[in-house]
C-alpha cells in the first residue's frame, strides 16, 4: 500500500511539473499575439507591462520539461517577442532585450563553431 502511495505522489508531482510548462507556454502563445496585434497602439507603460510579463514568464520556464517541438515552439514565440520589444520605442525595454538579443547571438555562434570544428 505504501508503495502505491509514493508512485501516486510521483505521479502527481510529475503532472503538476508539466502543467506549470505547459501553463507557461500557453501564456507565452498569448502575450505574443498580443504584442503582434494590439503592439502599434502600446505606449510606453504597456510596453513596460508586455516586458515584465514577457520577463516573469521567461523566468518560470524550464525548457528541458517541454517535449522537442514545444520546445521548438517556445523558441520561435521568444524570437517574436524579442523582435517586437527590440523595435519598440521605449528606450529602457530595448536595453534589456538586449540581453536576450546577446544570448541568442552567442547560441548561434555556439552552434556554427561547433558545427565547424
Amino acid at each position: 500500500m505504501k508503495k502505491y502511495i509514493i508512485l501516486l505522489i510521483a505521479a502527481v508531482l510529475t503532472l503538476a511539473s508539466c502543467n506549470t510548462e505547459r501553463r507557461a507556454l500557453n501564456q507565452m502563445r498569448r502575450l505574443t499575439y498580443e504584442v503582434e496585434n494590439q503592439g502599434q497602439y502600446y505606449d510606453a507603460d504597456d510596453w513596460q507591462d508586455a516586458y515584465s510579463d514577457f520577463r516573469a514568464i521567461d523566468e518560470r520556464m524550464d525548457v528541458r520539461k517541454l517535449t522537442p517541438e514545444e520546445a521548438a515552439e517556445y523558441g520561435e514565440l521568444k524570437g517574436r517577442i524579442v523582435s517586437k520589444f527590440a523595435k519598440s520605442s521605449v528606450q529602457s525595454v530595448v536595453n534589456s532585450v538586449s540581453t536576450y538579443i546577446n544570448q541568442g547571438i552567442g547560441i548561434v555562434k555556439g552552434i556554427v563553431d561547433g558545427l565547424i570544428k
